[in-house]
């Protein structure tokens, strides 16, 4: 998309081709390595000329879902530079077919911690949230980021997804009392609503603000027009030590029952 262009620039990647078959790349000096990621289709000619132009060292080919194209030799299978498998939901049913469809356990949390009252959400458009939502944001980034004994995202792709998307997505806070105990920040392209950063304290774990958020961003993006909410990755059992990590959030996004899907296998192209 646009907004995915122009954040990739942001964080210092170069963008060459058209919407939905773009290649990413960055200068070595004379070199570069780049990535063509998700493409509906991808122009081999192109491809092999935009190699010999940029001298590319790494060229990395990650199809996407309607890829068909297997006969043209596209290099060496590789571990996936993107996730390779995500779940979708599909948000056409009504609000009370899609609750329905979850888990038991996933539709319990959802409606007891409504009952309980005891936590509110404010949904705030990119566009106008304020110094202050933005900065408590990202101190609950840093706190969740110590607590789980993890990096977390940077803070230079955060301020990137903020700028770039600022009319493509919205931000959930989950609120108890007047302390922040959870968030979500939900992207949107061409009806498609993305799960992209989730952060919560150890408070809002065991009050359950991720399945909350995640209801209520579901509810949102359906209000919105959007026809899918994409989980934005899960655990690919073909690549067991790269995502061995993400069995506890995958997992948690499992009781949605979501429609998993797995993207071709990546494959690397090196020189030019």
């Amino acid at each position: 998309s646009p907004m995915h262009a122009s954040l990739m620039k942001e964080i210092g990647w170069h963008v060459e081709g058209k919407y939905g078959s773009q290649i990413f790349y960055r200068s070595l000096g004379p070199l570069a390595i780049a990535k063509i990621q998700r493409p509906k289709e991808i122009d081999f000619d192109w491809l092999k000329q935009f190699r010999r132009n940029h001298h590319t060292l790494t060229t990395f080919i990650e199809p996407g879902l309607t890829f068909t194209d297997l006969s043209t030799p596209r290099g060496f299978t590789v571990e996936p530079y993107a996730h390779s498998c995500t779940s979708l939901v599909d948000l056409s049913p009504t609000e009370q077919k899609i609750l329905d469809s979850f888990s038991q356990k996933t539709r319990y949390n959802i409606v007891h911690t409504l009952k309980k009252d005891e936590l509110k959400i404010k949904t705030i458009h990119l566009g106008k949230i304020s110094a202050a939502e933005y900065s408590e944001f990202l101190a609950l980034h840093t706190e969740w980021s110590k607590q789980k004994n993890v990096i977390g995202h940077p803070l230079s792709l955060l301020r990137a997804v903020f700028k770039s998307y600022t009319q493509s997505g919205d931000l959930h806070l989950c609120y108890r009392g007047s302390v922040l105990i959870g968030s979500l920040l939900v992207l949107y392209s061409d009806h498609v609503a993305t799960y992209y950063a989730a952060f919560a304290s150890d408070e809002g774990y065991r009050l359950y603000a991720p399945t909350l958020l995640t209801w209520t961003a579901m509810q949102t993006a359906k209000g919105k027009g959007c026809d899918i909410f994409d989980f934005g990755g899960i655990y690919d059992p073909r690549y067991p030590k790269m995502y061995k990590n993400w069995v506890g959030f995958t997992k948690f996004k499992s009781g949605f029952h979501p429609t998993v899907v797995s993207y071709p296998p990546t494959t690397l192209q090196l020189f030019w």
